[in-house]
């Protein structure tokens, strides 16, 4: 790489950093402001560009880089039909409208929101001093907790309902074993070059999530 390139490329990655905290930090407000409804609407949007930055930090040359991020896509929307039909993978429940268009009950956005949950939470587990064989689990926990941060926004702003309940138990341990998948595909098609977009991303859905926690609970 000349030093041109160089240099773009750190410039592409501090406008997507730039970027990540706008996105997430607006929303947080605009969820929050009487505005709401109008936010709720770009949801989709915002994961289908987030996704679009990180890509920034897929390895240059990875000519299967595609067909990974492709299939962890398809994996979490066909894991959350089979989910929604069943009943027996995370519990009962239904997607509502905020996510958009539905096909078999399910938005297919939610497989975005996949990859952009594992490539944040992969992204920030190799910032950590931990062997590599056990990265992937460490991904899936910081995916599953992620989740408890999720689900109950999730519910309070209608991205999906439990019917009045509150998500089971076996929904947080299918979500670590789906997540667990998920790390291992990582490990060994490795997407990310360098982690730091990606662990802007999920740094970013933490102080999203978290902030409209509090706000809600």
């Amino acid at each position: 790489m000349n030093k041109s390139d160089f240099t773009d490329q750190f410039r592409y990655k501090k406008a997507g950093i730039s970027l990540l905290v706008l996105f997430h930090l607006v929303g947080a407000i605009g969820y929050l402001s009487p505005f709401a409804e109008w936010f709720l609407f770009l949801t989709p949007m915002n994961l289908i560009a987030t996704a679009g930055m990180l890509w920034i930090d897929s390895r240059p040359g990875n000519t299967t880089g595609w067909w990974v991020a492709l299939g962890i896509i398809l994996l979490g929307y066909l894991v959350e039909v089979a989910g929604v039909h069943s009943g027996i993978i995370f519990g009962n429940y239904a997607y509502l409208d905020v996510l958009g268009w539905k096909f078999f009950e399910v938005p297919p956005i939610i497989g975005v929101n996949w990859l952009v949950v594992i490539w944040g939470a992969h992204s920030f587990a190799r910032t950590v001093q931990i062997p590599k064989y056990f990265r992937w689990l460490f991904t899936a926990i910081l995916a599953t907790g992620l989740d408890l941060l999720i689900e109950p926004v999730a519910i309070h702003f209608g991205y999906w309902t439990w019917f009045g309940e509150t998500p089971p138990l076996q929904n947080y341990v299918a979500w670590f074993i789906t997540a667990c998948i998920m790390a291992l595909i990582f490990e060994l098609y490795p997407l990310v070059q360098k982690p730091r977009l990606g662990l802007v991303a999920f740094i970013c859905q933490l102080l999203f999530f978290g902030i409209l926690f509090n706000a809600i609970t």
